[in-house]
């Protein structure tokens, strides 16, 4: 009887306790769901600190202790940290991600995580993005709340802008009662590279030009080549371009002390460059030229790879024209036309445009491939590409594939002074949902790429998008993949590279679903291996990367499965997702027959 009494009397402090418990809990969609000047578990400002502390295993239950195994702790990134390594100087990252997740093993679909800012701060919790930047972000559309097990992802990048390493902190405020601002490291490791910046030492401003003035007969002057990157700058070639004087008896620019091919420059070190002009001593005429130093620095996008200096030598040279050179639009459609306007050059008096001549030309194209310049005004006419003599000023191309054109245009005026060459950049693009691109490094090499549907296989002219059936260079049936007839889901390569590095880029504007398959093959390694590097990009933005040494002639390589399923009904868009095959292997393949 006793023991009857004594277990109820227990029962019902047990029952009173726990309702007395369940009185003292807040609205948990509330925006303070904890008193703001309430203990956190924070323990200082050191944002590394997560608040963890050991569980000790030889309790049934998790103790509520701040761990990720206690009852109050909700908040658990996935990720300790975001590291990204490898940048090039003045680039931006790949997108990658952080996951977070709502581990409350007691909470009750009442009890959410909710997730209420997110932000990026220095080591003192001060907002500072630096150069990251949050590129997918859950709470554009207000507070996320997460069921235990569930969870979200923030995308973070980052640009290189420095040589030492870059710090920062992903700050995440939620209901967590442990830590209301949790911060989660971001590191950006930069890549030692070098990086070429070129002086040139006469009395102009502008170091991208060299000015002789005073010639009577032969004049050197310096131009300093530094290197003010972290690792060897190596310099593959130093050349006259343009303008070039072949011997003592004929005008134009010469190299009096140039360094030997593959000489290397080490960081914060520098090289000088003994430059110079020969003229006529009695009739001094204006020259102009190029001196060119192809050089290792991979820099914001291999901008300065081919380091380019204007020459100029003789009376007056130094009252050069100047062009002026303006792309209309700067973003077209594939096939669509881009116009060009230089339609503000002048001459040395900074207005005259009279006996003006426009030397037109490509500094670059998608997959180094020709196109024609002409006349805005007779689309059908002659190209003007590289004709000194041309007096149009107003020029168009079509874009024929995707990608970025760089134009360039000197202008010339009837002394024959030239001007510094002036560029544009016109970005074909389309809205396409799915494109693939492939580079390599050994432009003696041969690299195919093939994007077969689902349930296809490779070689095979139906299922299989690759040179044969799917570039503009080869003629024969083209897939028709998904709907009959629909051209929308059908796959474009835009070019067969055989001369080049690349790139090679398939498209499908809208594909139909299921799981496709990139397939890398070394159509030819003959003449020395090739490393591949190929890029997914899903609506625009790129995904996911992968390289592979490819070292034998008919070998393959299985990079990517991308799955392809309806998304949302609010954006319309469909869901891709993209897999890396792993480990990367290659293995033997027969090559098409077609």
């Amino acid at each position: 009887m006793k023991k009857i009494i004594v277990s109820s009397l227990f029962f019902l402090a047990f029952i009173f306790v726990a309702v007395s418990c369940g009185s003292e809990k807040k609205d948990p969609y509330s925006d303070t769901d904890t008193d703001p000047t309430a203990d956190t578990g924070d323990t200082g400002s050191d944002p590394t600190d997560t608040g963890d502390t050991a569980v000790d295993p030889g309790k049934d239950k998790p103790s509520n202790d701040c761990n990720y195994s206690s009852a109050d702790n909700r908040l658990k990134p996935k990720n300790e940290e975001l590291l990204f390594s490898g940048i090039i100087f003045g680039e931006r990252s790949l997108t990658k991600y952080i996951y977070i997740m709502n581990r409350c093993y007691s909470c009750d679909e009442a009890e959410p995580l909710i997730i209420s800012g997110i932000s990026i701060v220095d080591k003192d919790g001060n907002a500072d993005e630096g150069t990251f930047k949050i590129e997918s972000n859950p709470l554009e559309n207000g507070k996320v709340l997460l069921k235990n097990d569930e969870e979200v992802e923030i995308g973070i990048s980052v640009v290189a802008s420095t040589w030492t390493e870059q710090v920062r902190y992903l700050r995440i405020r939620s209901n967590d009662k442990c830590k209301a601002n949790f911060d989660i490291p971001l590191t950006a490791q930069t890549k030692p590279t070098g990086r070429i910046e070129v002086k040139t030492m006469d009395e102009d401003e502008d170091d991208d030009i060299l000015v002789f003035t005073d010639v009577l007969d032969e004049l050197v002057k310096e131009a300093v080549v530094y290197n003010k990157g972290a690792a060897n700058l190596k310099l593959s070639s130093v050349v006259i371009s343009e303008g070039q004087s072949k011997n003592s008896n004929e005008m134009g620019f010469f190299i009096k002390e140039g360094p030997e091919p593959g000489v290397s420059i080490a960081p914060d070190g520098e090289l000088t460059l003994q430059i110079g002009c020969r003229n006529d001593k009695e009739y001094p005429s204006p020259l102009t030229g190029e001196l060119l130093i192809i050089n290792t620095d991979p820099t914001e996008y291999n901008k300065n790879s081919n380091k380019r200096i204007t020459l100029k030598c003789g009376p007056n040279v130094e009252k050069y024209p100047t062009a002026k050179l303006k792309c209309e639009p700067e973003k077209v459609s594939v096939f669509q036309w881009a116009i060009m306007d230089a339609s503000g050059s002048t001459d040395s008096d900074g207005e005259s445009q009279e006996g003006l001549k426009y030397l037109w030309s490509f500094a670059t194209t998608p997959g180094g491939i020709s196109l024609d310049i002409v006349d805005d005004a007779n689309r059908a006419g002659t190209p003007l590409n590289g004709d000194p003599s041309n007096k149009v000023k107003r020029t168009a191309f079509q874009a024929k594939v995707k990608g970025t054109y760089v134009v360039r245009l000197i202008v010339i005026n009837d002394k024959g002074v030239s001007s510094v060459p002036a560029e544009c950049t016109v970005e074909a693009v389309s809205d396409d949902d799915l494109a693939v691109k492939l580079l390599w490094n050994n432009k003696n090499s041969d690299m195919d790429l093939h994007l077969i549907r689902p349930d296809g296989e490779f070689g095979n002219a139906t299922s299989d998008c690759y040179f044969w059936n799917c570039s503009p260079q080869y003629s024969g049936e083209r897939p028709d993949w998904g709907v009959e007839g629909e051209t929308k889901d059908d796959p474009f390569l835009d070019i067969d590279n055989t001369n080049g590095i690349g790139p090679e880029t398939v498209t499908i504007n809208k594909p139909d679903n299921g799981i496709y398959k990139v397939v890398v093959h070394a159509y030819d390694t003959s003449k020395g291996p090739s490393t591949a590097v190929v890029k997914a990009y899903a609506h625009g933005a790129e995904e996911n990367s992968a390289s592979l040494l490819m070292n034998k002639t008919d070998t393959c390589w299985h990079v990517f499965d991308i799955e392809v399923s309806d998304g949302s009904d609010e954006d319309g868009k469909k869901k891709i997702k993209i897999t890396e095959i792993t480990p990367a292997e290659v293995y033997d393949c027969e090559r098409p027959t077609h």
